[in-house]
């Protein structure tokens, strides 16, 4: 997920533009929870917090993250379709 709405118009996520020429995108609400810096090793499994407590979403930044990477497909909530040009 990604915290601008540029970073995914534009790099393409939304999709090819419908005839009309609009396109659409999902806002959606995320529960980040505790997050750690992302590093490739992880390998889908986050890093110990306290033991028996791991991270719950990885980041590309933690003072000012704008990319946010969810172990749980429950932490995203659909919240409005965005219809844009």
């Amino acid at each position: 997920f990604a915290r601008d709405a540029k970073y995914v118009a534009d790099g393409g996520f939304c999709g090819p533009p419908n005839p009309d020429g609009t396109r659409r995108m999902l806002l959606c609400m995320l529960m980040s929870g505790m997050p750690c810096l992302g590093d490739p090793q992880h390998n889908g499994v986050l890093p110990f917090r306290r033991k028996p407590h791991r991270y719950n979403s990885s980041v590309d930044c933690l003072s000012s993250p704008e990319i946010f990477i969810t172990q749980m497909s429950g932490a995203a909530h659909a919240a409005y379709l965005i219809t844009f040009k």
